[in-house]
């Protein structure tokens, strides 16, 4: 009798070697799509690390976001796995000793996806600066500041002692700063008529709001020490004074969707 090959594994069959030389758009997701920053001090320490890494690995950095319970990065590397692990095992050990937290951060494995024409990084570009926009926590780049889009035509900007972007390729496409948020801008208008179209391929993010009404009430404490009483009347409070989602309130308190039902109901 024939003898049948040894069957792949699951993880076999579904992993596929990734690429590790080039331009990629990466996206990191918050482990089951929780909050993940909640403070500048986390938010600046992403960057910092981001940066340091890519001196590590002689990579650069085109563009970012950070947004409440993820993150898109456009970088050029030739080590493409290596950045990440290094990037997110320090950052996850600073992040947990933080917060006084043993806990998987990051959904793995995070996403990537090659860039390979000018098109293909000035769309990844557009499409990374406009997730503020397509959250509902602004109507303008402009007034968010943890992007890179106030990075370029601006030698001095608010996050330049925590992240180095290269500039090079939107300076190199567009003639002025002016021309480029015009495009920006051309960007976005041409989205809202898809999603008014019903067509919303964006996915729905944190209001800014809500977040700034929990920073607010914690007064400085640590979300991750409060006690399962403090936490059930702060998920109460919440949903009553802001009349945040479920799936929202889940996310910022580290809770399953099913338990904040539960206790919104009792």
């Amino acid at each position: 009798m024939e003898k049948r090959g040894k069957s792949k594994s699951k993880k076999d069959s579904q992993s596929k070697k990734r690429i590790q030389s080039g331009c990629f758009h990466v996206y990191l997701r918050g482990n089951g799509k929780k909050t993940v920053f909640y403070d500048e001090a986390e938010r600046a320490e992403f960057l910092k690390r981001c940066y340091s890494t890519s001196l590590k690995y002689g990579s650069r950095i085109l563009a970012f976001v950070i947004m409440d319970n993820h993150v898109h990065l456009l970088l050029i590397t030739e080590h493409l796995t290596k950045f990440m692990n290094s990037l997110l095992v320090g950052f996850v050990h600073w992040y947990n000793k933080k917060n006084g937290i043993s806990d998987k951060l990051f959904k793995t494995p995070f996403g990537s996806a090659n860039k390979y024409s000018d098109k293909d990084i000035a769309e990844s570009i557009m499409y990374i600066l406009s997730n503020p926009i397509r959250a509902n926590i602004c109507k303008d780049p402009r007034e968010y500041k943890w992007s890179s889009f106030h990075s370029y035509f601006n030698k001095s900007n608010a996050l330049q002692k925590n992240i180095e972007i290269d500039t090079a390729f939107i300076e190199s496409i567009f003639e002025s700063k002016e021309d480029f948020e015009r495009s920006l801008n051309g960007y976005n208008a041409d989205i809202d008529k898809i999603r008014k179209k019903g067509k919303d391929f964006w996915p729905k993010e944190s209001y800014i709001n809500i977040m700034e009404y929990l920073n607010l009430i914690l007064c400085g404490k640590n979300i991750f020490e409060l006690t399962k009483t403090e936490r059930n009347s702060l998920i109460i409070k919440i949903r009553k004074e802001t009349g945040a989602s479920c799936w929202h309130i889940a996310s910022l308190m580290h809770e399953s969707y099913e338990e904040v039902k539960r206790i919104l109901i009792c």
